[in-house]
């Protein structure tokens, strides 16, 4: 028997986490498409995990943005690189 490991996506967006718990549709929800009906599904079947994280927190900054020292410092580590 196969053991099922939860995928956990970081998201910087709670409105986003709300919505893709919920059903409901909302008239200013219409620009959501198959992306959210997507993501509901795997949430209900158990395969995908959606956490907030600050967007200040998101390691993938490290690799997109400009970063102060200290803060690419922060997130460097976090991923696990150290300097020498």
């Amino acid at each position: 028997m196969e053991e099922k490991e939860i995928i956990e996506i970081s998201v910087d967006n709670q409105a986003a986490i709300t919505l893709s718990h919920n059903p409901v549709f909302h008239e200013k929800t219409k620009h959501f498409n198959i992306k959210l009906y997507f993501l509901r599904e795997v949430q209900k079947n158990g395969d995908v995990m959606l956490i907030y994280y600050k967007s200040k927190d998101q390691l993938d900054n490290l690799f997109t943005k400009p970063l102060p020292v200290s803060r690419f410092e922060f997130l460097r580590q976090k991923i696990g690189i150290c300097s020498f």
